[in-house]
């Protein structure tokens, strides 16, 4: 899979607060999704996995990928663990995170 060149982010924090001069760099985004291993990420909510695998489906007839992994945060309202985010760095070349309800 090919990608492109990265972008320059600059955030601005609505409270007032200075974020920072140094501008972020965001990863190289993918140029086509075509082969690519899917991640999906469930934020745990209910219905959250019904979305996401609705989307999947309807990106792999479009994309046909290679892998279609799927893990779950063990809280919504928590970040996920470090081990879920390096499975999802491990398995998949983009991810989609889904909220549910």
């Amino acid at each position: 899979m090919t990608t492109g060149s990265a972008t320059t982010v600059q955030l601005i924090d609505p409270t007032g607060f200075d974020p920072g001069a140094t501008p972020l760099i965001m990863a190289s985004r993918p140029i086509d999704l075509r082969g690519g291993r899917l991640g999906l990420l469930d934020n745990s909510k209910a219905n959250s996995d019904v979305i996401l695998w609705a989307i999947a489906r309807e990106l792999d007839a479009e994309f046909e990928f290679s892998n279609i992994f799927y893990t779950q945060k063990h809280s919504a309202s928590l970040p996920p663990y470090p081990e879920v985010l390096a499975d999802l760095h491990r398995n998949a070349d983009f991810v989609i995170a889904g909220v549910g309800d």
